[in-house]
């Protein structure tokens, strides 16, 4: 943004007011007058919104728009008043991609409810997330739920696609990545009969990753393949059905992220219709 620009903050003032942009200069030429060599015109429109009750925080953190391409598993934030569920999580739009922390569990629900869809948050604030620059949202922050029609689908957004199944094991996160199934075989495990996620024994009891400690678990299959694609060859699981009965030797459109060195697929976008590897 231009430093003496303001048609941003006007366009703010205007959708609450019926202002006309004559009478906005006016009030911008009166305050920039009274504090020349202290602000420039643009502090000075902000000013003129502040008088209108305008939240000048969104000037300074315009709200984001994008997908949400990846939601982390609910964890507490513990204080002297108790404990705040957070999630990390992750947006992207046609630029960029965006990590993001989100706190309270009405952040919590929505994100944990909309994966891939389109979201606008507002009134956050710039956090430090392990390496990363992202976002936090708290309780005073604002996501909104918008129509599917308002962004690109998410596999037509090239910051959600890793360029190779070895880049995401390098990366952490949630990427879109194009891999042909070598081999698939059908396994059973032990599972939360809340969420179905796989549970651990931890001296002697079940526990789930997002329930903690539970009776006793169901059995669920799983499946595991055998992922390939110009960077290597990787084993992968996936816990829902499939779109055909046999993925071998067809290429694939996934979702995944890494755990240890097994590619963990969160979702299948689609999967070509005839075998594309050639063996004869």
């Amino acid at each position: 943004m231009d430093a003496d620009k303001y048609d941003d903050i006007y366009d703010l003032v205007r959708s609450i007011t019926d202002i006309s942009r004559e009478e906005f200069e006016d009030l911008v030429d009166r305050i920039y007058a009274a504090n020349q060599e202290k602000i420039n015109r643009r502090a000075a429109a902000i000013l003129v919104a502040k008088k209108f009750g305008i939240d000048i925080t969104e000037i300074m953190y315009p709200p984001i728009v994008g997908r949400l391409i990846e939601v982390g598993p609910v964890r507490i934030a513990k204080s002297l008043s108790g404990g705040t569920p957070f999630v990390l999580f992750a947006i992207v739009d046609e630029k960029k991609r965006i990590q993001g922390v989100a706190f309270g569990e009405h952040h919590v629900n929505i994100l944990r409810a909309n994966e891939d869809k389109p979201i606008r948050i507002r009134k956050y604030s710039r956090v430090r997330l392990e390496k990363y620059s992202g976002i936090k949202v708290t309780e005073r922050s604002i996501i909104e739920v918008l129509d599917d029609s308002s962004l690109p689908s998410i596999t037509d957004l090239s910051p959600a696609w890793s360029p190779s199944l070895k880049f995401i094991k390098d990366t952490r996160g949630a990427w879109l990545v194009k891999a042909v199934i070598l081999d698939q075989v059908i396994t059973e495990y032990s599972a939360c009969p809340i969420c179905g996620k796989a549970v651990d024994m931890v001296d002697d009891r079940w526990v789930c990753p997002e329930h903690g400690e539970i009776d006793i678990p169901k059995s669920e299959k799983i499946w595991r393949f055998m992922l390939s694609d110009p960077s290597g060859v990787y084993p992968a699981v996936y816990f829902k059905e499939l779109p055909y009965e046999s993925l071998v030797y067809r290429e694939a459109v996934l979702k995944g992220y890494f755990r240890d060195d097994e590619f963990y697929i969160m979702k299948i976008y689609s999967v070509s219709p005839e075998e594309v590897i050639k063996v004869d």
